[in-house]
């Protein structure tokens, strides 16, 4: 005997979708039987299933096979092939009956009145019962021992191509900003998770075979604020939602990850070699003391800001990465075109085995206020050392160093430096 289940039978279900683009699907379902059942038709499961990745606790499973052999037309006539179908012509209501021979290139039958052989007849096609093993759905096929099914069994298993992102806005507006966070969530697995526990995992999971989705149409559902907690797990960070979730297939759905107002950010501007103005980063730390205090997945923030009438202007947009708690965000917004930069090489000269070279910027502030400025240089040679300089400065990295310098409205200020480069050394290291 055969028994079938299909998601009517469900007690549990639960989806863990990752950034990645895949997601785990778990699945308790209640098998029951009047007669001894040899085989299982597990349905309504993902078409996008990774077959590899099943377990199955409950049931003894002697064999499995994953059969998407659907319904279709091409399909559904090859099963008919040496059996008698029925030709309905619609305007008189006359019927002809033929034996289907071949249905390859177009429909060939033979009349079973008179033995012709019939190419592409015209009419309505009439078929006999559907055929048995044809599917309208992909479905787990599981043999199992002859056995009564009086029990539970939780099913687990990947699917590829569901996937979810972040994304934020942050306005700003006098000296507050309101940050709003949105998980939205592509289902394209070929399956509807109907009240589903949903969690969400990111973080980079190491996969052998990169997930590609396919291109399909999408319906849009907007949801209303969930309550969403997050947890711990080895080097991931997870977001659980706070009540069942439906996810239609082909749906995108929209659910608030947070909602944050606070007032600690600050406005900074950078300035690297060959710059003609300032690029603006607006930073604020993920605190509790600052509305925020929870993980925050990577996602692309856009920024609107208030101008001096009250509108509202898009700013800009950035995407930024995974952030934990007590890290700042940083978002770059583009270029100040009230603060200008001019940068060149001044000089380079060689005494003995040192080569000396001086770096100048020129740094222009035609804002209303005083405002500080990075500069961040790189330095290209692999051994040197800071000779002299018109500014403090940080040593950032071995290849980077960072001034910070107060620049008084219209003025401009001018940052000398020179360093040595110790050339037998740049040539031990090659």
């Amino acid at each position: 005997m055969k028994l079938q289940s299909a998601r009517r039978q469900q007690k549990n279900l639960s989806v863990v979708a990752y950034t990645g683009g895949f997601a785990l699907v778990r699945e308790m379902r209640y098998l029951k039987s009047e007669q001894a059942v040899e085989e299982v038709q597990f349905m309504d499961v993902a078409e996008r299933v990774e077959t590899d990745s099943i377990v199955v606790k409950g049931l003894d499973i002697l064999e499995q096979n994953y059969d998407y052999d659907l319904i279709s037309k091409g399909k559904l006539l090859e099963r008919y092939i040496n059996r008698n179908v029925h030709v309905r012509n619609a305007e008189t209501g006359e019927e002809m009956e033929i034996r289907l021979l071949s249905v390859a290139e177009c429909i060939i039958g033979e009349r079973t009145d008179t033995k012709e052989i019939v190419v592409d007849p015209i009419g309505e096609l009439i078929l006999p019962a559907l055929p048995e093993g044809l599917l309208l759905k992909p479905a787990l096929i599981w043999k199992i021992e002859p056995a009564l099914l009086d029990q539970e069994i939780m099913v687990s298993y990947l699917t590829k191509s569901l996937e979810w992102h972040a994304h934020y806005t942050l306005e700003i507006k006098d000296e507050q900003f309101q940050f709003d966070g949105w998980v939205k969530i592509l289902n394209h697995s070929g399956a509807h998770y109907e009240n589903a526990q949903l969690a969400l995992v990111a973080g980079v999971v190491h996969r052998e075979e990169e997930m590609r989705n396919g291109d399909s149409r999408i319906l849009y559902s907007r949801m209303q604020a969930p309550s969403i907690a997050t947890e711990s797990l080895p080097e991931r960070f997870v977001y659980r939602i706070g009540r069942p979730v439906t996810v239609m297939n082909e749906q995108l759905k929209q659910l608030a990850l947070l909602s944050a107002r606070g007032s600690d950010f600050k406005r900074t501007y950078h300035i690297r070699a060959g710059d003609t103005y300032a690029k603006v980063e607006l930073e604020f730390p993920n605190t509790e003391e600052n509305g925020l205090g929870m993980p925050l997945p990577e996602g692309l923030v856009k920024v609107y800001e208030s101008g001096d009438f009250g509108e509202v202007f898009f700013t800009g947009e950035d995407h930024i990465d995974h952030t934990a708690v007590s890290k700042n965000v940083r978002v770059d917004i583009g270029k100040a075109l009230d603060i200008e930069s001019k940068s060149y090489e001044k000089l380079r000269e060689k005494h003995g085995v040192h080569e000396y070279i001086t770096y100048v910027y020129e740094l222009e502030n035609r804002k209303v206020g005083s405002t500080r400025v990075f500069v961040n240089h790189a330095i290209y040679e692999r051994v040197w050392e800071m000779e002299s300089s018109t500014h403090d400065y940080e040593r950032q990295s071995s290849s980077e160093v960072e001034f910070i310098i107060r620049v008084q409205p219209a003025t401009t200020v001018e940052l000398e430096f020179t360093y040595k480069v110790d050339k037998r050394a740049e040539e031990r290291v090659y």
